[in-house]
């Protein structure tokens, strides 16, 4: 054989095996994608020596260059913003942005007590104590002990560590890289399914998260998104004090409970606002719903009330993060049958 045909052969060998390599590492990136882990350069994150052009920066954990916020501010493009300051920047967590949530002293906790974010207003925005602890539950410690984003106070990559694993797809499985922390080490994903663009300006019928909920209160399963908010506000979950899910009266406002038949707001003719009003969904409902699933073709069965049907994790416009204007009564007490946000979107009796 001579030399120009075997050079040939091993040219057309080298070309086959690069194309199988290129298929191979499409299908991992568009699996990754789908994820919604990171994809790039390494250096777009990391950089080796805390020093970058001759300038040293601050050290952080796992080698990054920025901290959540330096990355989740706006400047990154792949990144959510949480410090959309317009409705049309904001996405489903709502905002951090201080002219929202430090604008008057008359402000009422507006926003989740964050210690990456520096306030302007701390005495106003940031709780001295966590409202609706447990006692020996499911709890931050008592005091002022403010959340992270990540870490063992944090919500997102609660492992130590922060979010080490989570945006690199290492736990595909947690829904916007939460965990649930049962103060003993323990760590369970968060079910949920996300939209593309993390409901940016707002949530509609083709583009919406899909929150998951339990069954019952009670469940040994920690894997809702309420379950993720009881870590710390225990109190505020559950039925304490009632004998039985469902049995009345009330004591406080039940989580994870089928909202009654009755109460279908569907059912009554009005239009849900699933910007203001998500709901949570389980079992076969939860798994037939997708992010672009309209609510009135699974409304019917059994939707239930999340701790982010009323609330938004991250701040909002309103007085104890609310996704509405509680003092609105105007809006949420006299709007009839068009009500479609607030405590009327689910008690359409009262209307």
């Amino acid at each position: 054989m001579k030399t120009s045909q075997k050079t040939r052969e091993v040219d057309n060998m080298r070309k086959t095996i690069m194309a199988i390599l290129l298929a191979v590492l499409s299908v991992a990136l568009v699996s990754v994608s789908a994820n919604a882990a990171i994809t790039g350069k390494c250096s777009d994150c990391h950089t080796m020596h805390a020093s970058q052009d001759g300038t040293a920066t601050t050290p952080n954990d796992n080698l990054t260059k920025f901290s959540c916020i330096g990355c989740h501010n706006g400047g990154v493009a792949a990144a959510p913003n949480v410090f959309g300051q317009l409705a049309a920047a904001r996405t489903a967590g709502g905002t951090f942005n201080s002219n929202i949530v430090d604008a008057a002293a008359t402000d009422y906790h507006k926003v989740h007590n964050v210690s990456d974010v520096t306030w302007t207003n701390p005495e106003v925005e940031l709780l001295n104590t966590t409202p609706g602890t447990e006692a020996g539950g499911f709890t931050e410690p008592d005091g002022a002990a403010e959340l992270t984003c990540a870490g063992t106070l944090g919500c997102h990559g609660q492992a130590s560590g922060g979010f080490k694993g989570f945006h690199h797809n290492s736990y595909p499985n947690a829904y916007r890289f939460l965990r649930f922390n049962d103060g003993a080490g323990n760590y369970t994903d968060i079910k949920g399914k996300g939209d593309t663009t993390w409901e940016l300006g707002g949530a509609d019928a083709a583009g919406h998260n899909v929150y998951y909920a339990l069954t019952d209160d009670n469940s040994a399963t920690r894997d809702s998104i309420s379950s993720l908010c009881s870590m710390c506000h225990g109190d505020f979950h559950g039925q304490d004090d009632t004998t039985d899910s469902g049995t009345s009266p009330w004591k406080r406002h039940p989580t994870e409970v089928a909202i009654p038949a009755a109460w279908d707001a569907i059912g009554a003719g009005v239009t849900i606002d699933y910007n203001v009003t998500p709901f949570g969904f389980t079992g076969a409902d939860y798994t037939a719903m997708t992010t672009a699933t309209a609510y009135s073709a699974t409304l019917a069965d059994n939707p239930r009330v999340v701790c982010v049907s009323c609330h938004r994790a991250h701040g909002s416009d309103y007085n104890d993060l609310l996704r509405f204007n509680y003092t609105d009564v105007g809006t949420l007490q006299t709007a009839g049958s068009g009500a479609t946000i607030g405590c009327l979107a689910c008690h359409t009796g009262q209307r």
